[in-house]
C-alpha cells in the first residue's frame, strides 16, 4: 500500500509499522523542510518528521523506524 501524507489534515491518526498510533500535525514548506515536510506527534507528545511517503529517512532506513504504513483518519 502506498502512503501519501500530502492527503493528511491536522489531527489525522497514522499507524506506524510497529503498531504505534501517531497524530499528523502539519506540513511545513520551504527549503529546510523539502525532504521531510510532514510533522507528526508521538503518543508521548514528542514530535518527528516524515517524508511524503511516510518514512523516517530517505536513505539508510532502520528496522526500528516508525514508518507510516496507514492513514487511519
Amino acid at each position: 500500500m502506498s502512503i501519501d501524507l500530502n492527503t493528511c489534515k491536522p489531527g489525522d491518526k497514522l499507524l506506524s509499522k510497529h503498531g504505534m498510533i501517531l497524530t499528523y500535525v502539519e506540513k511545513h514548506s520551504g527549503v529546510c523542510s523539502k525532504d521531510f515536510p510532514h510533522e507528526v506527534m508521538y503518543p508521548d507528545g514528542s514530535n518527528g518528521t516524515r517524508t511524503d511517503d511516510g518514512h523516517v529517512f530517505n536513505i539508510k532506513r532502520l528496522p526500528e523506524d516508525h514508518d507510516i504504513v496507514e492513514i487511519l483518519s
